[in-house]
């Protein structure tokens, strides 16, 4: 066991030595300069204060904003941090820079430090191309005071700026050149002294650190390591993201943490013909990167949860084992069919997501075992046409007090199949309304052999409002009549964005996709 390790805090080495592993880089920073002084405020899940965290994902390195109030020291180990003071004081020139010298953008420090942190992010994303974007981009933006059109101007000229750099790279690589079989994106295109450092980074090495109280942080980069060590310490408690037990530091002590970002077996996705296998340690923002353009229910519900910087660390994996009964990516994972791998040293065992939560709250995942990965299938035209499936309808809709960084009232994960007009199968779901989600299996039945459309579905709905439970276990504004209603509303609209089965793509509702010109790229020559 090591009492020490090093990672890279503004461009220098920091030394990290006996420090407890609850500890939180917002507290270590608070303490470590005068200038970190604010970092000591607790604004978790209310924006937070944002860092940038360089890291090496198998051959992708990345910049992420994240919440340093939701790392724990020891996740840091050969990893970089910029904070914003350090991206401000390393290059003055650095275009983040140079737009907000001058900017109105009406906000206070906390919040002028969150848009310099995903601004930055946002200029090195590889995926970020048209103005929608920004929405999800600068979701963590929270507050009245702040000049939203303002933030979005600057924006768009940072980015674009990136656009073109990355427009007039691919011009240069020619067909006949090595390096076009390659990803743009994990090419140093920018070539200034951040990414130079990013791209110097080496992949982790294993880490057992014990701090001066004997609490253990494991990080295996294996299956076997991790098996061997939950053996060792059956009392472990297993972290990968850290954004919920971030939240209990302080609070509830843990004798022996083992972290799973770092186990090759837990971090990758595999593409498949007809399905994805997640691991479930996957950050929410690389799942988005991988299914956005596919699964575009995916990508919606993704980008409703809590808020870029939290995405950016949270799995799906440790989204599932705390069971949030509100949470909203379970009713669409139901409406998809998805499917959970639990692993333990007897084996393996998988159950699809509905039969995953136990009644009464809580899952079926044992003591011994761990989330291996996430099955989602891929609903291409050939897996649909060898079960005579003509179309399959997929959305979700929540609602919630605000579009990000709350407990939604309710959230509604719906999927019909078709064969020509009539429902084949169909799926309905629902969180928040209950001790745990659930599916409304009556009408689920009921919407089968029958022709898909407004009559079929006002047939329905009274058997959704007499067989659908809705308990007042949570002490909320929401009372249960207003989330009983919620459960028909929410179909409804499902039945209005898919009205017939034609509709594949969701019908407009709005006018504010075209008013807003959201669409359109940052950079006029991106391809579609």
């Amino acid at each position: 066991m090591q009492s020490r390790f090093t990672f890279e805090l503004d461009g220098e080495d920091c030394r990290v030595e006996r420090e407890n592993t609850h500890r939180t880089l917002a507290g270590f920073l608070s303490e470590l300069d005068p200038c970190f002084a604010h970092f000591a405020n607790d604004a978790s899940w209310r924006g937070g204060h944002l860092v940038v965290l360089g890291d090496l994902k198998g051959d992708r390195h990345r910049f992420r904003a994240v919440d340093a109030q939701l790392l724990m020291l020891p996740m840091l180990s050969g990893r970089q941090v910029w904070t914003p003071e350090g991206i401000r004081n390393a290059e003055p020139d650095h275009p983040v820079n140079l737009a907000l010298h001058n900017g109105h953008l009406e906000c206070g420090r906390a919040r002028g430090d969150a848009v310099v942190a995903l601004m930055f992010e946002g200029y090195y994303r590889p995926d970020l191309r048209r103005h929608v974007q920004s929405n999800d981009q600068f979701d963590a933006i929270i507050t009245r005071s702040a000049n939203i059109p303002a933030i979005r101007e600057v924006a768009a000229q940072v980015f674009a700026s990136a656009a073109q750099l990355r427009n007039e790279y691919g011009n240069k690589v020619t067909e006949s050149d090595e390096e076009s079989t390659e990803r743009l994106e994990n090419k140093d295109i920018f070539e200034d002294r951040f990414t130079k450092s990013l791209f110097d980074l080496k992949s982790r090495a294993f880490l057992s650190y014990v701090d001066d109280s004997k609490r253990r942080f494991h990080q295996p980069s294996n299956l076997v390591e991790l098996l061997k060590l939950k053996r060792e310490y059956p009392d472990a408690q297993f972290i990968a993201g850290g954004t919920e037990l971030a939240q209990q530091s302080g609070k509830v002590g843990w004798s022996n943490l083992i972290s799973l970002e770092d186990v090759k077996e837990l971090t990758g996705i595999t593409i498949a013909k007809d399905f994805w296998d997640i691991g479930a340690a996957v950050p929410l923002t690389e799942i988005a990167e991988e299914l956005g353009s596919e699964c575009e229910a995916f990508n919606k519900v993704i980008c409703r949860f809590g808020s870029r910087a939290i995405r950016n660390r949270a799995s799906l994996g440790g989204y599932l084992a705390t069971a949030w009964e509100s949470g909203q990516l379970t009713p669409l994972l139901m409406a998809l069919q998805a499917r959970v791998i639990l692993l333990s040293e007897e084996g393996e065992r998988d159950a699809p997501i509905s039969n995953f939560y136990k009644d009464g709250g809580g899952t079926i995942l044992n003591p011994n075992e761990v989330i291996r990965s996430i099955i989602i299938p891929r609903y291409n035209e050939s897996s649909l046409s060898e079960r005579g499936v003509t179309a399959r309808l997929c959305n979700t809709y929540t609602a919630a007090p605000r579009r990000t960084l709350c407990e939604p009232y309710a959230t509604g994960g719906f999927a019909v199949e078709l064969c020509g007009r009539k429902v084949s199968k169909a799926w309905i779901a629902y969180s928040g309304i209950n001790q745990h989600p659930v599916r409304a299996r009556e009408a689920e039945r009921f919407l089968a052999g029958k022709r898909w459309g407004e009559k079929t579905v006002f047939e329905m709905l009274p058997i959704l409002v007499d067989t659908v439970k809705v308990t007042d276990h949570r002490n909320e504004i929401a009372g249960s009549d207003y989330r009983k209603q919620l459960v028909v509303t929410l179909f409804q609209k499902f039945l209005f964005h898919h009205p017939t089965p034609e509709s594949i793509r969701p019908e407009s509702l709005t006018a504010a996709v075209d008013f807003a010109k959201l669409n359109q790229p940052f950079f006029d020559e991106i391809a579609d």
